[in-house]
């Protein structure tokens, strides 16, 4: 009997789907459960890693190696109909799987999304559900030229779009006998909750694009559709279509009631409107734990606000795991405070020389970044890290590792293309900071005279760039 994987992996994506099951059956008709089983794979061009990994709700289930030409295959005995994902490279997709499916994808990493296609059992609904979210990315685009339309005409364009997508969904019904209810839910929130988004951030783009002073008035009725969102559908709660929309309608109520009371932060309200209105326990932990980053790493919450972000995520996240990185990340926000000498700190040079770094930043505007553990964040760190040098050459950005064992980062420093005389490796015996050894890409601002500027921010801060451009001055 043929080897079912390479027999799989040569002629599923070159055969019909009957007769696939017609030669599995008949050369394998010892396995009574062959036709239960769930498959997956396909052929990757151009591949961004060795491997695909398959997910479901976040946590991995399986993982893949590309053979010699680029193609995987996944076989699942028992799986449960619902959403997935898998990942390639740095790209996310979802799938929509039932017992049975045998789905097959062909893509070319050049252009993920966009020549991404699927084919055999089960392909007509998640080629739909990769069509819809096509269609959602190109409405981000051109819906900003409606923002600056009254909110009766900006409703109308919303929908009219929504009415488009309804009719795509009704004529998929009719060419199918049988829509798994669940594949149903997901289809009505990938056409309703992206359209819906759009109008929970229209009154702040109405604004921003006429230049009001004030936020325009909006009628109730603008936001009825509300009444008919769960939001306790813990179904969707991975789904980026629910997620994205739960996002916006919290940042919603945080604006209002930053308006309102105007002594509050929005980022602050942001932490106690999931509180009130988000009412599953996993993804209200997942916002609260957002919201707390995002408190943390802006330097103008201080004081009252700080403490009262602090005590919302404290009291009403529900995952020890976040609980505790975020009490990390203000144990870190604590030391070294901006407008101090920068402390001591015993490093190792590239080339296995113990120094202290104050001698490698004496006299010049210095940007501290200190490395994560992920290889795909220092991936991404080294990308970002080049785009600033060159867009600031008078500033000299120095690199700190403190997760790594000397070969591992040397290694690192080498493939990621990092200066090496500008990367350096804690010396975690000379030092009791724990400042220094939490797992994000931290940076901290040096002025020539060896003050710190700013000693907690990110490089996904939007200030930063106003923050670098400061210290340049000094």
């Amino acid at each position: 009997m043929l080897d079912l994987s390479e027999f799989l992996m040569e002629y599923l994506l070159k055969y019909k789907l009957l007769f696939i099951f017609l030669v599995l059956i008949s050369s394998c008709a010892s396995d009574r459960n062959m036709t239960d089983a769930t498959y997956f794979g396909g052929k990757i061009i151009n591949p961004k890693s060795k491997g695909v990994y398959f997910y479901k709700n976040n946590q991995l289930l399986d993982s893949a190696q590309l053979d010699i030409k680029n193609k995987f295959l996944f076989k699942f005995d028992s799986l449960q109909v619902g959403l997935y994902t898998f990942e390639h490279g740095n790209e996310i997709q979802f799938l929509f799987l039932e017992p049975s499916d045998s789905l097959l994808l062909r893509l070319n990493t050049w252009d993920f999304d966009e020549s991404l296609v699927f084919s055999g059992k089960g392909a007509e609904k998640n080629n739909l559900l990769l069509n819809m979210f096509l269609e959602n990315e190109k409405d981000d685009k051109f819906i900003l030229n409606y923002y600056a339309l009254n909110d009766s005409l900006f409703e109308l364009k919303i929908d009219s779009l929504l009415q488009l997508k309804k009719l795509l969904y009704k004529q998929y019904r009719e060419e199918v006998t049988e829509v798994d209810p669940l594949f149903d839910k997901f289809m009505n929130a990938a056409i309703h909750l992206p359209l819906y988004k759009k109008k929970e951030a229209y009154p702040f783009r109405n604004k921003m694009a006429l230049k009001l002073k004030k936020y325009p008035a909006i009628s109730p009725i603008f936001y009825k559709y509300r009444k008919g969102i769960n939001f306790k559908d813990e179904d969707l709660q991975n789904f980026y279509a629910y997620t994205s929309y739960m996002r916006d309608y919290l940042r919603h109520i945080s604006y209002e009631k930053t308006i309102i009371n105007e002594g509050t932060h929005v980022k602050t309200n942001f932490i106690e409107a999931t509180v009130n209105h988000l009412h599953i326990d996993d993804l209200q932990s997942r916002f609260l734990y957002e919201g707390m980053w995002n408190v943390m790493l802006d330097d103008q919450i201080i004081g009252t606000e700080t403490e009262r972000a602090q005590n919302l995520f404290f009291e009403n996240c529900k995952n020890d795991e976040l609980k505790e990185r975020i009490d990390k990340l203000v144990k870190a926000s604590e030391s070294p405070k901006k407008g101090a000498p920068f402390p001591t700190l015993k490093v190792f040079t590239f080339e296995d020389d113990h120094i202290e770094l104050h001698d490698h930043i004496k006299d010049v505007n210095t940007v501290l970044y200190f490395w994560p553990k992920g290889t795909r964040q220092i991936v991404d760190l080294a990308k970002r890290v080049d785009y600033l040098e060159r867009k600031h050459p008078t500033l000299k950005f120095i690199g700190i590792d403190a997760h790594h064992v000397d070969y591992n980062w040397k290694s690192y420093v080498k493939a990621n293309k990092f200066n090496p005389n500008n990367q350096f490796r804690l010396d975690t015996k000379a030092t009791d900071n724990d400042w220094l050894l939490i797992n994000y890409s931290r940076i901290i601002l040096v002025d020539k005279n060896g003050i710190l500027q700013n000693g907690f921010t990110h490089f996904s801060n939007r200030k930063l760039e106003r923050q670098l451009q400061k210290l340049k001055k000094d």
